[in-house]
C-alpha cells in the first residue's frame, strides 16, 4: 500500500483526508506542524506528502527543494487557499497544487497518477 502523509494544521482537514484516502487503501498519516511533518518523512519515506503551506512553524511551501532533494522519489501535493502560490511551488518541486477548497477525489486521482 502506498503511504501518504499528510502536513497540515487544520485537523478537520486531517481527519476527512486521512479517512477518504484509507477507504482507497492508502497508508495515512499526518503531522500538524512542519517540524513533525520533517520528521515523519524521515522515519517513514512516505509515496506521497501532502503539504499545506501556512503553518504553526513556518511555511510549506520553504520546505519542498528540502523534501524534494532528500526524496526525489517522493510526490509532493502543495494545498493552499493562496492560488497565487501555484507557479512558485511547481518551481521549488512540488508535483502538484491544489487550490482549497479541494474536492477528496482529486487529490485520491493526484495520488493514483503517481502511480501509473
Amino acid at each position: 500500500m502506498k503511504k501518504v502523509l499528510i502536513i497540515d494544521d487544520e485537523e478537520d482537514i486531517c481527519l476527512l483526508l486521512k479517512a477518504y484516502l484509507q477507504k482507497n487503501n492508502f497508508t495515512v498519516s499526518y503531522a500538524m506542524n512542519l517540524a513533525e511533518g520533517l520528521t515523519a518523512i524521515q522515519k517513514n519515506t512516505p509515496d506521497t506528502v501532502i503539504l499545506d503551506n501556512n503553518l504553526p512553524d513556518g511555511l510549506g511551501i520553504n520546505k519542498i527543494d528540502n523534501i524534494k532533494s532528500d526524496f526525489p522519489e517522493t510526490q509532493v501535493i502543495m494545498i493552499s487557499a493562496m492560488t497565487s502560490l501555484q507557479s512558485k511551488a511547481l518551481n521549488k518541486g512540488a508535483d502538484f497544487f491544489v487550490p482549497k477548497p479541494f474536492k477528496l477525489s482529486h487529490i485520491s486521482q493526484l495520488i493514483h497518477h503517481n502511480s501509473l
